[in-house]
Formats: structure tokens, C-alpha cells, sequence
């Protein structure tokens, strides 16, 4: 499948690299200022030939990490990003790029991740939040080798915040450079600082909380943990309120499939709502937090854990093949992807004979995908809602 709407060149310490790039992520048009300011005081202030190990958080398409990786043929490089999404496409630039010494995993940063790094890069994220910035510039510092550094570059809005974070961790401060509308900041942590336990937890969302939030659940009333980065942390959603709606009434039973579950909202409805006819409930979707947060609050809820999956995979079609007797579908909708034509046919093939399928998304959208219903699907109903629509089908 083709997500990349642009293939660009960059040059970075004598290599020329290849990246192809994607309008669904970030940096979609050329190689960002940021990155760009960053890699200059790498290449100023590092002696490359003495890292062996690095490690970029927040990879998106693999700019850091890829060049990192031709500067150092002798490095192992880890790249690292939540959206699986970025992670493709860096195993794809890295395969364009013939870089073999980097490898590619998808999850929320630091987890699954071992051992020291004698350079951590990021490109950190302006939107991530205090909260989580902090936790970050924390972990980096805990991560690195004896004599290792780290190099984040910030927009000029949080580097007062980055700044004064660092001094208060009491990390070394070795080089700063303000470049236009960013701020480059290389540091090293705290001699004494060690690897904690949360940072070994795919579940690490301490950082990440944001608020306990009221939820109506069929008959019971529920409050769960909400998260930055997330739409919904203290309101449905006119998607999530009509796909609700929707659900009303239905028969929710056997093994059920739900893709961009957000905040766990609708997996609990969808959990309390079938109850011993639940047989499984798997979790899909590109962003690695909203799929720790929803399985956060359903273990919260009591489902077994036995019972429920995640799939954290770049897009829907590149989730499980097992069939189910419901999908429940909040479509991605990628430029330049024909998701219209592709989403019916190939989730009808996901289906169990007489099983149904409900898509919420927007009105548009859903209007240029019922040009191509697949015979296999029949329409059962059709709900509108303050832009959204959900369609509801059953297969056979």
C-alpha cells in the first residue's frame, strides 16, 4: 500500500539519504527545520566515531535515526515511535537507505527498550505535555552510558520549560543553540541516575494521566482514566456518541473487533454490553497510547485479560486476518489513501457469515464509500449525527 505522498533527499555528514515521506505524519513535505538544527550540532559537538549505540524517541518517518545510522555504519541504532504508522515507515526508509544497522520498534517511548545508549536524539513533541516532556528528558537521562549525551531540539515556546525541567532533574547541561523558532539542548543526566521499574512496563501511563472521567455505560455509570494527546479526555465525542447510539439494541457477542478504540470509552460500552457472550475483544489501531489507556480501563473494569488483544499495526488491513462476529470501525482516513474503495471488500472478508461490521466516520466519507458496497454486505441501518455517520451492516 502506498502512504507516502513525497520522496525527498538529505545530506548529513557526507551521506546522501532517500526519505520517503507521508502526509498522515509528521514533517510531510521536506526534512524539518528542527531535525535539521539538530543533526548540524551533532555533527559539531559528537564524535560519532566513539557511539556505538543510539537511540531516537519519536522517530516518525526515520530522518534522526537513519541519519544517525550512515554517519555510523559501526552504531547499532534503535528508532523508536507510538504510531505504527511512523514505524513502517522508517523500516521503509531504512530499507531504501540500506542502513541494516537500524532497527525499528513500535510502543510508547523506553518501553520494551534495554540497556544504555551513548546518544539519545529526539525530536520532542510540542503537544505531548509537560507531564510527559518531563518524563522524557527524565528516562534520557537515566538511559545513557557513562559517557553518553543526549540531543533534543525543541520549538522556542517550551525551551524556557526544557531548560529549567533539565536544571531541576539536575542534569548537565553540555551545549545549547537557539536557531530561528527552535532550541537545541545536549545534555547528561544525573551520575546517579538508574533505570526504574516503570520504564521496563509496556503500561506506563503514570506520566500520560491527565484526569479521572464520568462515562455511561448501558445501565451503569463509570468514571475512567483519560490521557494527553487524546481527544475525549472529559467529553464524548459526536462519533463516539453516535456509534453508541447505534450499538443500542444490538446483539454484542462472540469475538469482537474495534479499530481507534481512543480512550477506552466504547470498548467498555462494548465490554458491559455483551458480558458473558464476550468471547474475545481485540484492540487495534496506529497510536500505541490509545491502545494502553483502553486496556488500562477495561482490566479497571474487570474483563479477564485472557480475553482481550491488542494489534498495534500501521493500518487496518495490516491487523490480524482472523475473522469476527463484529467490527467496530472508526476508519483512518490517510490523504491520499483510497480507504472508499478498499475499507468494505476488505473488512467483509474479516466478517463471520452473519456477522456485522459498524463504520462511524465522517459524512463525506461515508457517502463516497457507498458507491462501492460489496455484495457480500447488506446495509442495516444508517445513522447521522452533527457531521458523522454510521453505517451498520451485516454480512451474508
Amino acid at each position: 500500500m502506498q502512504f507516502s505522498n513525497k520522496q525527498v533527499t538529505f545530506r548529513f555528514y557526507r551521506q546522501e539519504l532517500r526519505l520517503a515521506l507521508s502526509q498522515s505524519l509528521f514533517s510531510s513535505f521536506d526534512v524539518d527545520v528542527g531535525s535539521r538544527l539538530l543533526l548540524k550540532t551533532i555533527a559539531q559537538e559528537v564524535k560519532l566515531t566513539e557511539v556505538h549505540t543510539a537511540l531516537d524517541v519519536g522517530c516518525g518517518v526515520g530522518t534522526l535515526a537513519l541519519a544517525l545510522a550512515k554517519a555510523m555504519p559501526h552504531a547499532r541504532v534503535t528508532a523508536q515511535d507510538r504510531d505504527a504508522l511512523a514505524v513502517a515507515f522508517t523500516q521503509l526508509n531504512a530499507q531504501k537507505n540500506q542502513a541494516t544497522n537500524v532497527a525499528a520498534l513500535g510502543g510508547l517511548a523506553f518501553t520494551g527498550i534495554h540497556g544504555r545508549f551513548d546518544l539519545i536524539v529526539s525530536n520532542l513533541p510540542g503537544k505531548a505535555g509537560e507531564p510527559v516532556l518531563r518524563h522524557l528528558l527524565a528516562q534520557m537521562g537515566a538511559r545513557l552510558s557513562q559517557t553518553g549525551r543526549a540531543a533534543v531540539v525543541v520549538v522556542q515556546p517550551l525551551a524556557p520549560f526544557v531548560a529549567q525541567t533539565l536544571a531541576q532533574q539536575g542534569s548537565e547541561l553540555l551545549f545549547q543553540e537557539v536557531g530561528k523558532g527552535h532550541t537545541v539542548f545536549h545534555f547528561r543526566g544525573p551520575e546517579a541516575a538508574t533505570e526504574t521499574a516503570e520504564s521496563e512496563t509496556a503500561e506506563t501511563l503514570k506520566p500520560y494521566l491527565r484526569t479521572k472521567s464520568p462515562f455511561g455505560a448501558g445501565k451503569d455509570a463509570l468514571t475512567i482514566s483519560t490521557i494527553y494527546n487524546l481527544p475525549e479526555f472529559d467529553t464524548l465525542g459526536h462519533h463516539t456518541a453516535l456509534t453508541l447510539s447505534s450499538l443500542k439494541g444490538q446483539l454484542l457477542e462472540g469475538n469482537i473487533f474495534i479499530w481507534n478504540p481512543g480512550q477506552g470509552h466504547l470498548p467498555i460500552y462494548v465490554q458491559r454490553q455483551a458480558g458473558t457472550r464476550l468471547s474475545s475483544l481485540t484492540l487495534g489501531g496506529r497510536d500505541a497510547l490509545s491502545l494502553a489507556i483502553s486496556r488500562a480501563n477495561l482490566l479497571a473494569q474487570g474483563i479477564e485479560a485472557t480475553r482481550l488483544h491488542l494489534q498495534h499495526a500501521a493500518h487496518i488491513l495490516q491487523a490480524n486476518g482472523r475473522r469476527y462476529d463484529w467490527l467496530i470501525v472508526y476508519p483512518d482516513v490517510d490523504p491520499g489513501m483510497p480507504w472508499e474503495q478498499l475499507l468494505l471488500p476488505a473488512l467483509a472478508e474479516r466478517l463471520k457469515e452473519n456477522g456485522r461490521l459498524l463504520i462511524t466516520t465522517r459524512s463525506a466519507f461515508a457517502f463516497r464509500m457507498l458507491a462501492g458496497k460489496p455484495a457480500a454486505l447488506r446495509l442495516v441501518s444508517d445513522r447521522k449525527k452533527q457531521g458523522f455517520r454510521a453505517l451498520l451492516y451485516q454480512r451474508g
